[in-house]
């Protein structure tokens, strides 16, 4: 028993050195270009374990009644993707998107450029790198629709942007989610989900991602005048890739879309 104690303290003497000093040493220019280079293909990977749900859910943009007269002519949308990556949800937007992307890692930035070519039905009309807290150049009641999927676990201030997607959708536009969340059942995962983020591991090494938030209970609270969040949990049956295996501890999630009222 002492030596499982005085190995337990070890490591987390090593965790707590890491998390004291690491962003320190490696400077947060050096971890978000490393995450943007080691994670460029989760994403992908991520989208075959979610792909039909994704689809599901995307199919519901192509009947939104977009603002613009010269979109709707062309049937057309213009949305914003918060966190777009290098960006896997390109393969679900309707043609004759216009996009703008909101988005606090610039070096993630070459990666979707790469993708946006590969779909010429979606036009990059703006990238700014910022964080979604504060989208003041975007104008309010601008955009017909509102994407952001395993975003909001990284957020610092999940309410504030909440009230900047109210603020540039135009009236009874529709913001479409998907987000891993806290394990709504106890459990032993809900507790590593718990250690994990409290301890700031997850932080550390997953560019501010939280394992144990608990985004249904923030969307519930966002301001918005209708809310459909449904849950289901991915399913890694036959194993994955080590360098995904992070997504063993994220199982738990949520995805749906909500709708700003009509003015």
């Amino acid at each position: 028993m002492l030596l499982e104690i005085i190995g337990v303290s070890f490591i987390l003497v090593l965790l707590w050195i890491c998390l004291e000093f690491g962003t320190r040493f490696i400077g947060t220019k050096n971890r978000n270009k490393f995450f943007a280079n080691f994670f460029k293909d989760v994403p992908m990977f991520y989208n075959e374990k979610t792909g039909p749900l994704k689809k599901e859910l995307f199919s519901s943009l192509r009947e939104l009644q977009v603002s613009s007269t010269e979109l709707k002519n062309r049937k057309g949308i213009r949305i914003l993707e918060i966190g777009a990556g290098s960006g896997a949800n390109m393969e679900y937007y309707p043609e004759n998107t216009k996009l703008t992307v909101v988005e606090p890692n610039p070096f993630f930035k070459e990666h979707l450029e790469s993708t946006v070519k590969k779909f010429p039905g979606v036009e990059l009309e703006r990238y700014l790198i910022t964080g979604a807290e504060d989208m003041k150049d975007i104008p309010d009641h601008s955009v017909d629709a509102v994407v952001s999927t395993s975003v909001l676990c990284s957020a610092n201030d999940v309410q504030g942007i909440y009230k900047e997607i109210r603020r540039v959708l135009v009236p009874g536009g529709r913001y479409f989610f998907m987000d891993h969340v806290i394990d709504p059942r106890p459990s032993l995962l809900k507790l590593t989900q718990v250690f994990l983020g409290s301890l700031g591991i997850f932080q550390l090494f997953l560019n501010g991602c939280r394992p144990d938030k608990d985004i249904k209970r923030e969307l519930e609270k966002g301001g918005f005048a209708q809310l459909d969040a449904k849950q289901f949990r991915l399913n890694l049956k036959g194993g994955v890739p080590l360098r995904y295996s992070v997504l063993y501890f994220v199982l738990p999630h949520i995805y749906g879309s909500a709708t700003t009222a009509l003015q």
